[in-house]
């Protein structure tokens, strides 16, 4: 049976913006600066889809509070001057949306200026209104809240919404709130994607097509949307 959706909720990072490895590099500079190696493991777990905050407990719990302050202020000034491009497709695929006309959100781990940034960066800005970001929750992703909240302002029920991640924990954050996800991946993340409960997994927005009122992916699946 063809799924069928009134919302489309983005994720930000690695998912609108191309923004992946300046992150990779950052957080394993410091990683190598406390002494270790940050894994391809410890990247999935702890860096990609977390608040600042979050991946620095995560991966720095051993260190001291000054230090730990200063890799938060450091990890903030990154996020405001990093300039990524648009990931593949990304801006076709949401003007396209546009003409539906369909509801679209934004629900990510960052702060809602550095968000806005971005999304003028790719030229997408003016086709959002529904943001969720790290000010409007207590709690980030793997934990729901941010996707609760978001079905709330966008008045739904999380069932009719349509998720796009990157990364574990924003798949297990949307999928707790009764979500349902396409990833955004390659074939090194898939399998973990898939395994937290992802529909299916893509490389980017050029394998996925607006057909009418359904999307098309490049596996053969299709999303009937409701406006």
């Amino acid at each position: 049976m063809t799924k069928q959706f009134k919302a489309i909720i983005f994720d930000l990072d690695g998912v609108i913006i191309d923004s992946n490895p300046a992150i990779i590099e950052f957080w394993s500079a410091w990683a190598l600066k406390e002494g270790f190696t940050l894994t391809d493991e410890l990247i999935r777990e702890w860096v990609f889809g977390r608040r600042v905050t979050a991946t620095i407990e995560g991966l720095f719990s051993h260190i001291s509070k000054e230090r730990k302050k200063e890799i938060e202020q450091d990890g903030y000034l990154f996020d405001q001057t990093m300039q990524p491009e648009g990931i593949a497709g990304i801006k076709h695929f949401i003007e396209g949306l546009t003409k539906i006309p369909f509801t679209m959100g934004v629900a990510t781990s960052s702060h809602h200026e550095r968000m806005l940034q971005m999304l003028e960066r790719v030229g997408v800005a003016d086709h959002f209104v529904h943001f969720v970001t790290a000010h409007d929750v207590s709690k980030g992703k793997p934990d729901p809240e941010p996707y609760l909240k978001m079905a709330e302002k966008i008045n739904l029920y999380p069932s009719h919404c349509l998720v796009f991640e990157d990364a574990n924990s924003g798949v297990q954050s949307a999928i707790a709130a009764g979500m349902q996800v396409i990833g955004i991946g390659d074939e090194v993340t898939k399998e973990e994607l898939l395994l937290n409960g992802a529909l299916e997994v893509i490389s980017n927005f050029t394998e996925i097509e607006i057909i009418g009122n359904r999307l098309q992916t490049k596996n053969g699946n299709y999303y009937l949307l409701n406006s």
